[in-house]
């Protein structure tokens, strides 16, 4: 497997999969990830008890991960998309990458992605 990935800052992706600069301005940094259509297994460290480990959403055909480059700001959004079009998110959400990171991992039946906290 071969580990590629993205860093800018406190930003950090781990990942074998391809990731692509769709957009760089002043204030943020869009990134764009296909992934196939393939289901996306996505955990996150210190999940409630009550939910088991993971969280799963089919047939994603890509990310878009836009995160600020701006001085004291720490957020990234994650767009989990149906189809080329931003509109088309299955679901989206925000993350303070400061202290986590991403990991991203192909696998043969899915994409597993995972949201860590950072070793100090």
């Amino acid at each position: 497997m071969k580990i590629m990935g993205y860093r800018k800052e406190d930003f950090l992706i781990i990942s074998n999969l391809e990731i692509r600069t769709l957009k760089e301005d002043d204030n943020d940094i869009d990134l764009f990830i296909p992934i196939d259509y393939r289901t996306l297994n996505l955990y996150i460290e210190d999940l409630p008890n009550y939910i088991n480990n993971r969280i799963q959403f089919t047939e994603v055909r890509s990310l878009v991960i836009r995160f600020s480059i701006k001085e004291n700001e720490s957020y990234c959004t994650i767009h989990l998309l149906k189809s080329i079009d931003l509109q088309s998110a299955i679901v989206n959400f925000e993350m303070n990458y400061k202290d986590h990171y991403i990991e991203l991992v192909h696998k043969e039946y899915c994409i597993e992605m995972y949201l860590k906290r950072k070793e100090s």
